[in-house]
C-alpha cells in the first residue's frame, strides 16, 4: 500500500526526517505550503531512498518567492498535479 506524505511546515520543524523513519518502497513526498523550503534544499532527498519520488507545489513555491526551478530530484507540480497524486497513491498522511 502507497502513501503520499504530505509536509507543510519549513525545515526548520524537522518534519522531514521524522516523516523519512516511516517511508515505505513506492512512497511518495509533497511539499506544500513552507514545505515548500525544503525545494531548494540539497537534504531533501538525502533521507530517501530512489523509490521515493519528491513533489513540490509550484503555486506555493511561486507564492514564496521562490524560484520555480527546483532540487534536481523534486518534481514540481500544479494543483491537478496535485489532485493526481492524491489519486495516485492508496492513502495520504499529513504532517503538520
Amino acid at each position: 500500500m502507497t502513501c503520499l506524505h504530505t509536509i507543510s511546515k519549513s525545515p526548520a520543524s524537522k518534519l522531514l526526517s521524522t516523516c523519512a523513519s516511516v517511508l515505505n518502497p513506492g512512497d511518495g513526498i509533497l511539499f506544500i505550503e513552507d514545505g515548500v523550503y525544503y525545494c531548494s534544499l540539497a537534504e531533501s532527498g538525502r533521507h530517501r531512498s530512489s523509490d521515493i519520488r519528491l513533489f513540490g507545489l509550484k503555486e506555493d513555491a511561486a507564492a514564496r518567492g521562490l524560484s520555480v526551478r527546483s532540487a534536481a530530484d523534486v518534481e514540481l507540480v500544479d494543483y491537478a498535479g496535485f489532485v493526481e497524486l492524491c489519486c495516485e497513491y492508496d492513502k495520504i498522511v499529513s504532517w503538520f
